[in-house]
């Protein structure tokens, strides 16, 4: 099934959403930009934006054991070895 995401163009990975059809993708971005007074908004389907706009690594320290690891940018802080908040769940 082909999903289609509508993103921020400045900063694609702050602002996303996911679509079923390129038609509602298209209803969103136009809404998006009406609201945001000029072009700032752009939609794709997924597999080419993930090829274009690829998510980052950051480096992180495992809480526990000390050890380096590499976890994905768009990782929330309850799900990053880093915090307390992952360990006391």
């Amino acid at each position: 099934m082909m999903r289609y995401v509508v993103f921020y163009k400045s900063s694609p990975h702050a602002d996303k959403r996911y679509f079923s059809t390129a038609a509602s993708a298209k209803r969103s971005t136009t809404c998006a930009n009406r609201n945001a007074g000029r072009e700032a908004y752009a939609f794709m389907e997924e597999t080419l934006f993930m090829i274009k706009h690829p998510i980052g690594k950051r480096v992180t320290k495992n809480l526990i054991t000390g050890e380096i690891i590499i976890i994905p940018e768009d990782t929330p802080w309850c799900c990053d070895p880093a915090s307390e908040t992952y360990w006391s769940m």
